[in-house]
C-alpha cells in the first residue's frame, strides 16, 4: 500500500512537472496581432527576435524548436520571441506581400538586423552575436546605430532599389508596348477610314460656339472647303472622355461639364473635288493658322479658333492629323462610317498567362467569378499540361471538361486575365486601376504566371489564337424521313403478309429440331452475359479517381 501511494505521488509530481514545462513552453513566445500589442512588446529589455508573417502565409512551425533551445540555452531573460502578424500592423506593413519567412532583431526599441528565409545556422548564429553585442551595449563598450523599426536596413534597401529598377524597366516596356499596339490600331483604323472619307474633314462646335457657325462657314469657303452636314449632338460621357483623348485641351473639368451638358453640334467638312491639298491641312491652316509663316518681327493674327475660345474651352475642335480623324469620325458620325465601313475592333486591355493544376479548377473559375474578377478574366481553356511554349489544348469550357472520361494530374486550367485598363484615358477617376494579376487568383497559388504582359501577350496568342472565342459550329441535324406514299404503304403490307406466312412456315420446323441444338445457343448467351458482367467490374476498378479533381501524389524525398 506505501509502494503504490508513493508511485502515485511520483507520477503526480511529474505531470504537474509536465504541465509547468509545458506552460513555461507556451510562454516563450508572444504573439502579436495588433499595434498595441507591437509597442508593448518592444519595450521589453534585451534582444527582441520576431517572426514576421501574414495570414495567407503563417510563420516559421520549422524554426521554433531551434528558437526555443537557443533560449534555454543561451538566451536566457535577455531574449525574448515572437511571431508579429504584418496583415493587423501598421509599422509591419512592408512585409505584407511576402511569401518567405521574416526575421526581425530588435533592441532598445531600434532595428539592429533583419533576415529572410528560414536559414536556422544563420539565424542562430546572428542571436549568438547579437546577444553579445547587446552585452557590450550594456557595459558601453558598443553603440548601436539608431534606426526605427518601421525604416529600412542598408540590405533592405539595396534590394528595393533593385526591385525599383526591375519594376520601372518593367514599366517602361509594357507601356511602350501598348502605346506600339494603340499607334498599329490607329494607322490600320486611318487606312481603313480614307478609303472612303479621304476629302473629309469631321469637326465639333462646342455649345457657346455654335451662333459663329457662319464665321467659320465663310473662312473655310474661299479655300475650296464647305460644310456638308450638321448635327446637333449632346455627347455621352465616354464620347465626352474619348474626344479629351484626341484632343488634350478638352481634357478640363469646365470643357467635359460644358459638353456633357447642353448639346454641340458636330460638322462635316468636305474638300471641293477641283480643290487640290489635304482637307485637313487646309481646315487646320485657316482655322488654327497652322503651318502659317509670320515674318520676322511681325504680330501675328489673331486666328478665328482662338476667337472662338470661351473660358479656356475651344469653340472649335478640328482633327490634326488622319489617325484623330478616324477616331473622330467614329465618335461623331457612327452611322455614315458604319455603311461603308465595319466597327472599329476594340482595344484589348494588356494581359498575362495564370496557369493552374486542373484539379482546382472548381476554386479557381469561383474566383475568377468574383465581382471584382470577373471582368478582368478574357478566355479561359483546359489543357494538357503547364507548357505555355507548345500549348496542346483539350477543350474550351468546363462543361466539355466534365465530360471527358479520363483526367490527368498534369492537365491544367489556363487563364487569360487583364493586368491593366484596355484605354487609361477612358477610366472614370473614382475607379480603381488593376495593377497586376488579380489578387483573388493569385492567392490560389498558380503554377505559372507570364512576368510581364508583354510577355502575357506572347503567351496569350499561343493559347487562345485568333477565333478562339468565336462559337463552335454544331452538326446539323439528320433530316427526317418523308411519309411514305398510300399505295406504297399497301405493297408494303402485302409483302409483310407474305414474309408472316414464310416465317411461320420456319418457325413449325424449328420445333422439331433436337433439344441439344437449342441448349447450345442458350449456353453460348450465358457465357456472353456473364463476359459483360465481369468487364463491367474491370471498368468500375480501372476508373479509379479522378486525377484532376485531387492534387498531384506528393514526390518521395
Amino acid at each position: 500500500m506505501a509502494l503504490t501511494s508513493a508511485v502515485a505521488n511520483a507520477a503526480a509530481a511529474a505531470a504537474a512537472a509536465g504541465q509547468g514545462k509545458k506552460a513555461a513552453q507556451v510562454q516563450l513566445q508572444a504573439e502579436l496581432n495588433t499595434d498595441d500589442e507591437w509597442n508593448k512588446f518592444l519595450n521589453r529589455e534585451g534582444l527582441l527576435v520576431v517572426d514576421v508573417y501574414s495570414a495567407w502565409c503563417g510563420p516559421c512551425i520549422g524554426m521554433v524548436g531551434n528558437l526555443k533551445k537557443i533560449k534555454v540555452e543561451i538566451g536566457g531573460d535577455n531574449l525574448h520571441l515572437a511571431v508579429a502578424k504584418s496583415d493587423t500592423i501598421e509599422p509591419l506593413k512592408r512585409f505584407r506581400d511576402r511569401s518567405e519567412p521574416t526575421w526581425m532583431f530588435i533592441a532598445s526599441g531600434q532595428l539592429v538586423n533583419v533576415i529572410f528565409g528560414a536559414n536556422a545556422p544563420l539565424i542562430a548564429r546572428t542571436i549568438e552575436q547579437e546577444l553579445k553585442n547587446e552585452e557590450l551595449v550594456k557595459k558601453g563598450e558598443l553603440q548601436r546605430e539608431k534606426r526605427a523599426p518601421h525604416e529600412l536596413t542598408p540590405k533592405e534597401q539595396e534590394v528595393a532599389d533593385a526591385k525599383e529598377k526591375i519594376l520601372q524597366e518593367r514599366q517602361a516596356k509594357e507601356a511602350a508596348a501598348v502605346e506600339a499596339a494603340r499607334l498599329a490600331r490607329r494607322e490600320a483604323r486611318a487606312k481603313r477610314i480614307e478609303t472612303h472619307f479621304l476629302d473629309v474633314c469631321p469637326a465639333l462646335m462646342t455649345p457657346h460656339a455654335q451662333k459663329h457657325i457662319r464665321k467659320v462657314s465663310d473662312a473655310l469657303e474661299p479655300h475650296g472647303v464647305t460644310i456638308a452636314d450638321k448635327c446637333p449632338m449632346v455627347l455621352p460621357k465616354d464620347g465626352v472622355r474619348r474626344l479629351a483623348m484626341e484632343d488634350p485641351s478638352l481634357n478640363t473639368e469646365t470643357s467635359m461639364t460644358a459638353l456633357a451638358e447642353r448639346p454641340a453640334l458636330a460638322l462635316l467638312l468636305k474638300k471641293m473635288p477641283e480643290k487640290e491639298g489635304d482637307v485637313i491641312e487646309i481646315c487646320r491652316r485657316v482655322l488654327f493658322g497652322d503651318g502659317v509663316k509670320v515674318e520676322e518681327g511681325e504680330t501675328p493674327k489673331k486666328t478665328l479658333g482662338e476667337e472662338l475660345v470661351h473660358d479656356s474651352v475651344p469653340g472649335i475642335i478640328v482633327p490634326v492629323d488622319r489617325h484623330q480623324r478616324a477616331a473622330i469620325l467614329d465618335l461623331l458620325f457612327p452611322k455614315m462610317v458604319s455603311t461603308v465601313v465595319e466597327p472599329p475592333t476594340p482595344a484589348e486591355p494588356p494581359h498575362v498567362a495564370m496557369v493552374f493544376g486542373a484539379w482546382q479548377r472548381r476554386a479557381v473559375l469561383a474566383a475568377a467569378a468574383l465581382p471584382k474578377v470577373a471582368s478582368r478574366v478574357l478566355r479561359y481553356g483546359f489543357f494538357a499540361d503547364a507548357n505555355v511554349a507548345e500549348p496542346k489544348l483539350l477543350c474550351k469550357n468546363i462543361n466539355q471538361y466534365e465530360s471527358r472520361p479520363e483526367k490527368d494530374y498534369a492537365e491544367t486550367i489556363i487563364l487569360m486575365a487583364a493586368v491593366g485598363p484596355a484605354e487609361p484615358g477612358m477610366i472614370d477617376p473614382t475607379e480603381s486601376i488593376p495593377d497586376g494579376p488579380p489578387t483573388e487568383l493569385m492567392l490560389l497559388g498558380p503554377l505559372y504566371v507570364s512576368d510581364d504582359c508583354v510577355i502575357g501577350s506572347e503567351d496569350c496568342a499561343r493559347l487562345f489564337p485568333p477565333g478562339y472565342s468565336e462559337p463552335e459550329h454544331k452538326p446539323k441535324p439528320k433530316a427526317k424521313k418523308k411519309k411514305k406514299k398510300r399505295h406504297e404503304a399497301n405493297k408494303e403490307e402485302t409483302m409483310e403478309e407474305n414474309s408472316e406466312a414464310t416465317a411461320a412456315e420456319t418457325i413449325d420446323a424449328s420445333v422439331e429440331q433436337e433439344p441439344g441444338e437449342g441448349e447450345e445457343g442458350g449456353e453460348g448467351d450465358a457465357e456472353g452475359e456473364g463476359e459483360e458482367e465481369g468487364a463491367e467490374e474491370e471498368g468500375e476498378e480501372a476508373q479509379g479517381v479522378d486525377k484532376a479533381t485531387s492534387p498531384p501524389p506528393l514526390t518521395p524525398h
